[in-house]
């Protein structure tokens, strides 16, 4: 079902960015708390909130385990867009991982941000043609009958 919400249009990339958020804001604070990364990458699955990149996680996780970066894995992985694994690799060669994911959290946090405005601003116009619908349809279904009347009585 989450694969399902990934495609659809508009809200797809939504989800994804919202994950991206979670997973990068998360991480970020277990390294900062000095959390080692195989524990916090196990936390991490628990907490990412779609089951569809849960499970690509998963499988970069077994990957890392097997003594790979977490760079490395996260490029072949479906679901992590190019942006965070170059951040996350960058970090990685820095030694400065924690602050390159909180970069890619606020990033992120602030896509989702513009994302939802843009879609609440899109709504609105959408609610009201509808609800014109809906009147333009009740009027006819009042009045049309009573139309038809008064064509009968002449």
């Amino acid at each position: 079902l989450d694969t399902f919400f990934l495609k659809i249009p508009l809200f797809g990339p939504l989800f994804q960015k919202s994950a991206m958020s979670r997973f990068a804001s998360i991480f970020s604070i277990l390294q900062a708390s000095g959390v080692p990364v195989m524990q916090a990458l196990d936390i991490l699955s628990g907490t990412i909130g779609n089951t569809a990149i849960a499970r690509e996680f998963e499988i970069v996780r077994d990957k890392i385990s097997e003594g790979q970066g977490i760079s490395g894995p996260l490029s072949k992985a479906k679901y992590f867009p190019p942006m965070v694994v170059d951040m996350i690799a960058i970090g990685e060669e820095s030694g400065n991982i924690e602050d390159m994911l909180r970069q890619v959290s606020i990033h992120y946090d602030d896509e989702v941000a513009y994302a939802v405005k843009g879609l609440s601003d899109a709504l609105g116009p959408i609610l009201v043609v509808g609800l014109a619908a809906v009147v333009g349809f009740f009027a006819l279904a009042i009045f049309l009958p009573m139309w038809d009347m008064t064509k009968m009585v002449k």
